[in-house]
């Protein structure tokens, strides 16, 4: 009977790993509030566009928001519409999207190299990379646009064996321009040309091309075509502001960055196993021309992002795909000694963070019940003793996934007792509801939670902090001007004094902050004050 039961699960191994990961991303998925301000954001534009009925025009906190292709936020919805308008709502299909992104990534491998081992490692590797996880528990459009990048990527090779799937390959293409632009087009089409390019192949339109090309305008293009006909200067908006600007100005939305960021904290966001590739770099392997693609492939994306001047650690997202597939299939070719260099390591590494999180949990960096302060330490001891009687790559396979499902355990309960830490409003938008307050005025910093968690008129006082530009170009009606003050202009400034009572408000204002005179004179009209982390919030 063990011995039928071991053949079962050895014959669905993979099946069974996805279903843990896909269960453990789930538990207590909705536990911690939104963060701000990219998960709130997207929340917000979502629930708004609930409120409004209005699924072409996205707005956030009242006001025009067209950042982003509305594809995300229509996914958003839908977790709403199934689980209600709260977290577990808004990041259930992150899950999905990870889910699919495995399931994808693990058939890509097989694809590629037509064995099992590789595409088993794969799918580890993948799971446990720190920024993949992050992207799917923190609502943003990155780990949709990975998923989409994947799509195409594994359809795209498929299409190159039989053409039926050129409709999958478009499709994965529209969605991803759906979500976040022209974006997608860079990895996958440095992917294509690197294929094309060491397979001596040469570009080919073909019938299904034409069609594939029409499929992706008409199931992405409506929308586009749907703002920038009501109002032209959306169009301008898209091609200056959100692409060229992002490529060429340091100031875009406050996220310049240096030439060399990512090729400092890339492999910072890769670890524990990155340090695999670094301790077998004389090893590496590129006489595969299937290899050969994948590291150049993930090299170029890596320079094309370096020479844009507006840089997050999500935008490289995808190029990981490339690595990963390069990775898994270079470290597969190695002896069983460096398989147990790399276990042991492993455990040194796990045993490193378990000490990290005791000690941080007794000094108070991290409040967290005490029984799951357990989590890590049981998850290593699991990792150990249920691979005892297997090798060394096993060993490492199963500690590095076992380690990486407790730490993911790990990480729920400590974000639901830190939600401040974690920059989480929930807490602040929990009293502010006790109160009788109608108002709620933010200093100088975009709160979208605020207005997620309570059913207040939410007021933004803009001092400078980037959070706070609104795009107010496109409003037809001057509506915004009752939530909105850019106390940049001395004409706000005076409206402000006109309009501000202290009654039935509460103000929010960042502990960092400095008050202008004008404002300290108003505050004198509350009697409390309440500290919430890095907030202080008055009150009547």
């Amino acid at each position: 009977m063990n011995t039928k039961f071991s053949v079962l699960i050895a014959k669905h191994q993979v099946a069974l790993i996805f279903l843990s990961i896909f269960i453990v991303t789930l538990f207590h998925l909705g536990s911690w509030g939104l963060t701000e301000t990219s998960e709130a954001r997207y929340a917000q534009i979502a629930k708004e566009m609930i409120e409004t009925g209005d699924y072409i025009h996205p707005t956030k906190m009242g006001i025009s928001h067209y950042h982003k292709p509305p594809l995300t936020y229509y996914i958003t919805t839908l977790g709403y519409f199934i689980f209600g308008i709260n977290e577990f709502g808004a990041r259930f299909f992150l899950s999905i999207a990870l889910l699919v992104q495995l399931i994808l990534i693990y058939k890509t491998s097989l694809l590629l190299f037509n064995d099992r081992k590789t595409s088993l490692l794969t799918v580890v590797l993948y799971f446990s990379t720190p920024l993949i996880l992050a992207s799917a528990r923190n609502l943003t459009t990155d780990a949709y646009l990975n998923t989409f990048v994947l799509m195409a990527v594994y359809f795209w090779l498929r299409y190159l064996e039989e053409k039926k799937y050129f409709f999958l390959f478009y499709l994965a293409l529209s969605l991803g321009f759906f979500t976040k632009g022209p974006l997608v087009f860079i990895p996958v089409f440095v992917f294509q040309l690197t294929w094309l390019y060491y397979n001596k192949k040469r570009i080919r339109f073909s019938i299904y091309d034409f069609w594939g090309i029409i499929i992706f305008f008409i199931s992405c293009g409506w929308w586009y075509l749907a703002v920038i006909y009501e109002n032209p200067l959306v169009l301008k908006y898209f091609t200056s502001n959100q692409i060229y600007q992002r490529i060429v100005s340091n100031d875009a939305f406050n996220r310049g960055k240096p030439f060399w960021y990512y090729l400092l904290f890339l492999p910072l966001s890769l670890f524990p196993w990155v340090i695999y590739l670094f301790l077998t770099s004389r090893k590496i392997d590129t006489t595969s021309i299937k290899r050969k693609i994948l590291l150049v492939s993930f090299f170029s994306i890596i320079i094309i992002f370096s020479i844009f001047k507006t840089k997050l650690i999500f935008y490289v997202l995808p190029s990981l795909i490339f690595l990963i597939l390069f990775a898994s299939n270079q470290l597969t070719q190695l002896s069983e000694n460096y398989w147990k260099k790399f276990t042991l390591y492993l455990y040194g590494y796990f045993i490193l963070l378990i000490i990290t999180s005791f000690v941080a949990v007794v000094i108070h960096k991290i409040e967290i019940d005490l029984p799951y302060v357990f989590i890590l330490p049981f998850g290593l001891l699991i990792s150990i003793l249920g691979t005892k009687n297997t090798s060394w790559f096993n060993k490492n396979v199963y500690t590095l996934l076992i380690n990486t499902l407790a730490l993911l355990l790990f990480s729920t309960f400590a974000m639901k007792s830190n939600e401040l830490l974690i920059n989480s409003a929930k807490p602040i938008a929990a009293f502010v509801n006790t109160l009788e307050s109608k108002n709620v005025y933010v200093y100088n910093y975009l709160l979208p939670s605020m207005s997620f968690y309570t059913n207040k008129k939410v007021i933004t006082l803009n001092d400078g902090n980037y959070t706070c530009k609104r795009e107010v170009q496109f409003e037809k009606k001057l509506n915004y001007l009752k939530t909105y003050y850019n106390l940049e202009k001395k004409n706000e400034i005076i409206r402000f004094i006109s309009d501000f009572k202290a009654k039935n408000t509460v103000f929010l204002v960042r502990k960092k902050e400095v008050l202008p005179e004008y404002i300290k004179t108003e505050m004198t009209s509350y009697k409390n004050k309440k500290y919430f982390g890095k907030w202080i919030l008055y009150y009547n």
